[in-house]
């Protein structure tokens, strides 16, 4: 059975998800956030064997923790390619906010188009949903996206940082529309939510 994990991580309260096979216990990590040692003890607890860790896009409050988990588990990173630069450049992903520069290794996975990858216990799709950033992406499991800060319950993210772009973000949602109305949306940021209520409740998915 394929369950999932989260950890608050940070001052912006990020949310870092564990997406796990109960029997085999490999598991895929989601935006490791800033508390690296609280995803790592997360992972020790419940005996998992991470495989590979993606992030969807590249703000520093998603990606602080990256290098200490790939050196924890000597696994691969994943990001799309329009948001490789912002792993490198403390200025674009934002960490000189919290006067701590952060630059994070290249990542070892690029995607560049969307597409559906088989893992060893699972398969995950990967959406392309500019307008965050111009590399966010939103991960598909079974039923469940992993949204980053694409969507929040009953709103969206932020579009006034590098890469960010309204119109397309607001174009980005099409394609979160046309998923069925019962996926589960785990969000960066707050809440879990799922597609019928934001269809209902969050205006930006009729604009």
């Amino acid at each position: 059975m394929i369950k999932t994990e989260f950890i608050l991580s940070g001052e912006f309260q990020e949310n870092c998800y564990i997406v796990y096979d109960d029997t085999s216990k490999k598991a895929i990590i989601i935006d490791p956030g800033q508390d690296g040692e609280k995803v790592i003890d997360k992972i020790e607890k419940l005996k998992l064997k991470p495989e590979l860790l993606i992030n969807t896009h590249g703000h520093f409050d998603h990606t602080f923790s990256d290098d200490i988990i790939r050196e924890k588990y000597n696994i691969p990173l994943a990001i799309h390619k329009d948001d490789t630069e912002m792993l490198s450049d403390a200025g674009k992903n934002f960490s000189t906010i919290i006067g701590s520069p952060t630059i994070i290794n290249d990542a070892d996975i690029i995607f560049d188009k969307e597409e559906t990858i088989e893992t060893s216990f699972c398969k995950y799709s990967v959406i392309h949903t500019p307008g965050h950033s111009q590399g966010s992406i939103c991960i598909l499991i079974n039923d469940v996206l992993f949204a980053g800060d694409t969507v929040f319950k009953n709103s969206i993210g932020r579009t006034d940082l590098y890469g960010g772009d309204y119109e397309e973000l607001i174009k980005s949602l099409q394609k979160i529309k046309k998923l069925p109305p019962d996926t589960i949306i785990c969000p960066g940021h707050g809440p879990f939510t799922t597609l019928k209520n934001e269809l209902k409740n969050n205006m930006y998915f009729n604009q």
